[in-house]
């Protein structure tokens, strides 16, 4: 009894030791469990930002590619003659190598000698001094041939003169009433008291504007043709110019301001501390190009408050200002600037017509960023493009001509209808690369402005003005001057 009870205890304690043993190895196992949640977690967590690392190297090395070819890439993608075409078909001119044999090219026109048959003519003789010359054995004279040996060369010369104005007095010769003396009128004088005349106020404006050479650069230039005229002289002229071409510059802006049709843009624009402060300043220049007007208009702002300003929408209710024969209608050709977008949505009558060269530009971007695998489907929207820009122009030549418009408008609907086809499939299919997604993205978001430029065969594709045929467009027009005194060029 005693033997089974001492069995009974050890066996007791054994099974408790288990017991412990047991639940230490499940705490153990609990503490592991644990550790591989969190591990999971931390890899789970580590996975994800490595993908998303990928996706912004992708993104960013997209970025890169194509503001590369921005900096250092052609300004233009139309190919350069000779290079063979990038699908491999055809053969390049010249040397067989793909590169342009030196000398005139095949289709090409050869470097001719220009005209300046339009140039005043003045001839120069030359003789020998003392007249004929005579043989050096004899004496005797030559005779001339009755012909002269000529040749042609173009003179470059810079006349500055001082105008020295006569102006004839007269005394009365009769006793009747009247003023005793009158003085013959004299030139007139853009500025009362001004030293220059007409002529040279319009050259020192277009020097200005039009070339956009530096006021010290044109007094320099001046001195060196011999008469010495200070900065500030200069600088009065124009500031006295401007303000006698304001007037212009109102009328052309309201007759800008009331067409039917406006290309818009706006780009940088540096000034010269414009309202005090140190260095320059960031500005807009905006232009407005419409069927006989230009105006430039130069703003701190690049809001819509200047689009607004200029195009005549009221800022409170986002509407175009009536015309004189009631509602008006703008047609409004510009990029994807937010600004034309929502203007076109707010008001009644203002319809957006969005450049198709600027979509064409995302395609191009969209195959730099990834070559390898967006080549061929670069090339293929460049194609597709290609064919409604001709369509276009068939539609545009037969709108101009008086043409029944049907055969144009269905090249038109076919070339548009492939392009809407493809946008569709390739946005549903899986797989493609982000740059192409984003390309299609932007044609999708952007796609009403696009296809609208159907109902208008008289305006161009691209946002600048080629256009067919200015209905609605009286006489006048003329070049503006912009908000901040900068003269249109």
């Amino acid at each position: 009894m005693l033997a089974d009870a001492s069995v009974a205890e050890v066996l007791a304690e054994e099974n408790q030791r288990l017991r412990e043993a047991v639940e230490l190895l499940r705490a153990e196992n609990m503490a592991l469990r644990d550790a591989v949640a969190a591990r999971d977690a931390r890899l789970g967590r580590a996975a994800a930002e490595l993908a998303g690392a990928v996706e912004k190297i992708q993104e960013l090395s997209a970025q890169l590619a194509v503001l590369q070819r921005m900096v250092f890439g052609r300004s233009s993608e139309r190919q350069r003659p000779g290079k063979a075409p990038a699908d491999g078909s055809g053969e390049g001119a010249g040397n067989g190598s793909g590169q342009a044999g030196k000398g005139k090219q095949h289709g090409r026109a050869g470097n001719r000698r220009r005209d300046y048959s339009g140039l005043p003519r003045v001839e120069v003789v030359w003789d020998f001094e003392g007249g004929p010359p005579c043989c050096d054995r004899c004496g005797a004279l030559f005779t001339s041939l009755g012909s002269d040996d000529m040749c042609e060369q173009v003179d470059w010369q810079v006349l500055i003169r001082l105008l020295v104005h006569r102006r004839r007095r007269y005394r009365r010769g009769c006793g009747c009433p009247g003023a005793r003396t009158v003085t013959a009128p004299g030139p007139p004088k853009a500025i009362g008291k001004g030293l220059f005349s007409h002529g040279f106020i319009a050259r020192l404006l277009a020097e200005r504007y039009v070339s956009g050479r530096s006021q010290h650069s044109i007094t320099a230039g001046l001195a060196r043709d011999g008469v010495q005229i200070s900065d500030a002289t200069l600088c009065g002229t124009v500031k006295t110019a401007g303000v006698l071409l304001a007037p212009l510059a109102d009328a052309i802006t309201a007759r800008s301001r009331d067409s039917w049709h406006l290309h818009a843009d706006e780009t940088t624009w540096h000034v010269f501390t414009p309202s005090g402060g140190d260095g320059p300043q960031r500005w807009w220049l905006w232009v407005f190009l419409g069927p006989d007007t230009v105006c430039f208009v130069m703003d701190p702002s690049r809001a819509g408050q200047v689009l607004a300003r200029h195009a005549g929408i009221d800022k409170e209710t986002g509407q175009l200002a009536d015309g004189p024969d009631g509602p008006r209608t703008l047609v409004l050709s510009t990029d994807f600037y937010s600004v034309y977008t929502s203007a076109g949505k707010k008001a009644d009558g203002l319809i957006n017509l969005f450049c198709w060269a600027h979509i064409r530009r995302y395609f191009i971007r969209a195959g730099d960023a990834n070559p390898d695998q967006l080549s061929y489907w670069r090339q293929g929207w460049l194609e597709r493009i290609k064919t409604l820009y001709a369509a276009h122009a068939v539609l545009m030549d037969a709108f101009a001509a008086g043409e029944p418009l049907d055969d144009a408008y269905q090249g038109w609907d076919e070339a548009i209808g492939v392009i809407d086809a493809e946008r569709t499939r390739q946005m549903a299919a899986p797989g493609l690369q982000e740059p192409a997604k984003k390309a299609l993205a932007t044609l999708d978001r952007e796609w009403d402005g696009l296809i609208r430029h159907r109902g208008y065969p008289m305006i161009g594709l691209d946002n600048y003005g080629d256009v067919a045929v200015m209905p609605m467009s009286g006489p006048g027009g003329g070049v503006s001057a912009g908000r901040g005194g900068g003269l249109a060029a």
